[in-house]
């Protein structure tokens, strides 16, 4: 997988990996992936992720509560992240 290569916070969010695979952070997106990575950590911990609040992703300034997800959930978050693009491209392709 393409996780960075400096060191990366404990915690990360959808949106974190979603920048640096380069892909447009949209409330569609990061909701669709962020309900299967949710439903992917419950499987696996039995609980939901903790949320965290952290500034907003649209720049306003403000904060927003975000789930965060330990980094050793990365290459899973990407995972998901592609599957999930590629899933949009064939549905494109069908009109």
């Amino acid at each position: 997988m393409s996780r960075p290569s400096h060191r990366l916070p404990e915690w990360i969010t959808i949106v974190d990996v979603m920048r640096h695979l380069g892909v447009e952070v949209t409330r569609e997106l990061s909701w669709s992936v962020g309900a299967r990575v949710r439903d992917l950590f419950e499987m696996r911990h039995g609980a939901l992720p903790r949320k965290e609040l952290r500034l907003k992703t649209d720049g306003s300034g403000g904060t927003h509560c975000f789930a965060v997800y330990p980094v050793t959930m990365w290459d899973d978050i990407e995972k998901v992240i592609l599957a999930h693009e590629i899933d949009r491209d064939r549905q494109g392709r069908l009109f």
